[in-house]
């Protein structure tokens, strides 16, 4: 049950992640406190999805708290960095972010290492 847990919170925090990442696309810029404070206020284009962001982050850390109870750290973490390669699959499927070489790799080394820690140990 540990495992759900986690998965459950990689994909509450890799929905946030997106979530975030529109809300900055639409809402005015951070260094603008009062012109942001105002779009907030008045619920403008942006304030929904920050919020809705903020929510996952939140729904992820209760999952986190009930996985951390029945994994072993280790395996629960590597778990957790499986976000990494789905928040990179939706940014590039959804978001329409640029594909490089560089992060596929990157995603691969991601994917070889939850791998490599979740293999059977090897008998002697």
């Amino acid at each position: 049950m540990g495992i759900v847990w986690a998965l459950l919170s990689v994909c509450l925090v890799s929905g946030a992640q997106l979530l975030l990442r529109q809300a900055m696309l639409t809402l005015p810029e951070v260094s603008d406190v009062v012109t942001l404070l105002w779009h907030l206020l008045r619920f403008d284009a942006g304030t929904v999805t920050l919020l809705s962001g903020l929510l996952g982050y939140l729904a992820s850390m209760v999952c986190w708290f009930f996985a951390l109870r029945r994994l072993p750290l280790a395996k629960a973490y590597a778990l957790l960095s499986l976000s990494y390669i789905a928040v990179w699959a939706a940014a590039l499927l959804l978001q329409h972010e640029v594909f490089s070489l560089q992060g596929l790799a990157g995603v691969l080394l991601v994917m070889a290492g939850v791998m490599t820690i979740f293999s059977p140990p090897r008998n002697r």
